[in-house]
């Protein structure tokens, strides 16, 4: 019974080792793009030189390839500078079908000009004018909103990069995202009329970096099919997490997200003033449903299936509020101690699922496996309100730190190892 206890814990410590931070970063390196069939912006006016304003001599690429059916608008090496102040969703349009490629996110930089009050996002979809973005792909870019450089009121949040509201076959690669008051990507859309009158399905974010976001490097808000991969998230701000997926509404579908690979480094920057005191840590990622809940108090078939596997997060944590049917895995997290009294949207335990209402039917959540080392007082796993869940063959380490809890909660708990030492 010893020896086959000893095999099962050094087959489990094997299956959770990760490999140095370094190795899980992102391949961000120079995509060379001169070979592709693409509409040069530099034909269209650009300059390139961070000097000149680039707005209209990009929408004109972007213009031109959508009536001549060219499926790429390049960006060659340079410094795209964004001067026009645009409108309340963004500043250049986005077309169906019509990808962005760069040189990579060293050499090709699309940057907001400074001086704003309450900048507005880069790209946007203008949805009463294109209702559908298919098919598009977006590599070998900096996109960069000098968030140091612009003005905002302490409640402001809406300066992303890139927000595509409808659409299918999205994929964003080898790019890197810094200084939003927003979002670096969002996809989907939020408290809609109907079901799912506006939603992303099939995308895919991998290997690209997210540097200083204010909100969320990603988040996947009425999206069915998500895969994001392979990604560096680090640097100061992320209010909600590093990777958001939220449903808001009845109204909306978040299922079939999956986050792995990914490395979460939170020890290098702080989280926003707003979240009531500067502390690292933060949410890696976040799984909610909150504002009014779930019809009747009862949860549906619209929130879950997720998979978050394979991440290594330092200084942060997982949680899941409201969704069902979801895998936690293999993650390593690390955290040394800080004291999260009076700090909002975070919580002691490294994995959290709990119930924020009064809901019927939450279930079917499984962590398994995950490497937790953390000076964080309090239990390394927690859930509250859910029914059918497990949590096996997980590793907890820790002078202060407890083991697995269940409050109000029905699964199954065993082969989990808690070392207080």
């Amino acid at each position: 019974m010893f020896y086959t206890l000893l095999i099962q814990v050094m087959l489990q410590l094997l299956a959770v080792q990760k490999p140095a931070a370094d190795q899980l970063k992102p391949n961000v390196v120079s995509a060379v793009a001169k070979d592709l069939d693409g509409i040069n912006v530099k034909d269209h006016g650009a300059k390139g030189d961070g000097i000149d304003d680039d707005t209209q001599a990009i929408k004109d690429a972007i213009v031109f390839a959508r009536a001549n059916n060219v499926s790429i608008v390049y960006l060659p090496e340079g410094r795209y500078l964004i001067k026009d102040a645009g409108t309340k969703p963004g500043v250049i349009k986005l077309a169906n079908g019509i990808s962005l490629a760069g040189d990579g996110p060293t050499k090709s930089h699309i940057v907001l000009s400074g001086g704003r009050k309450n900048p507005v996002s880069i790209f946007y979809q203008e949805w009463r004018e294109e209702p559908s973005v298919d098919n598009v792909t977006i590599r070998g870019i900096d996109f960069d909103g000098n968030l140091s450089r612009q003005k905002f009121d302490a409640e402001y949040q809406f300066c992303h990069a890139l927000s595509i509201n409808n659409g299918r076959n999205i994929e964003v690669e080898n790019c890197k995202f810094q200084g939003f008051r927003g979002d670096g990507l969002l996809f989907g859309d939020t408290f809609e009329q109907t079901l799912n009158a506006r939603i992303v399905s099939n995308v895919r974010v991998h290997d690209c970096e997210f540097y200083n976001i204010y909100r969320e490097g990603t988040m996947f808000c009425c999206v069915n099919g998500a895969w994001f991969y392979n990604n560096w998230i680090h640097g100061s701000g992320y209010l909600v997490g590093g990777v958001d997926i939220e449903r808001h509404s009845a109204n909306e579908t978040v299922t079939n997200v999956s986050v792995y690979n990914n490395l979460f480094d939170f020890r290098n920057g702080f989280g926003p003033v707003e979240r009531g005191r500067i502390i690292k840590y933060r949410r890696a990622v976040t799984i909610g449903y909150f504002y009014e809940g779930y019809c009747n108090g009862t949860a549906d078939s619209l929130s879950g299936h997720h998979n978050i596997h394979n991440n290594r997060i330092y200084q942060g944590q997982i949680d899941c509020f409201g969704h069902l049917n979801v895998k936690i895995s293999r993650n390593t997290i690390i955290n040394t101690f800080e004291k999260l009294k009076g700090v909002l949207h975070v919580s002691t335990p490294a994995i959290n699922v709990s119930d924020a209402r009064c809901t019927v039917g939450l279930k079917n959540v499984a962590i398994d496996s995950n490497y937790i080392r953390s000076a964080i007082p309090g239990n390394g796993i927690v859930f509250y309100k859910y029914k059918q869940v497990n949590a096996r063959y997980n590793i907890l380490k820790g002078k202060n730190l407890e083991g697995v809890m269940l409050i109000n909660s029905e699964g199954a708990v065993h082969s989990n190892i808690t070392q207080n030492n």
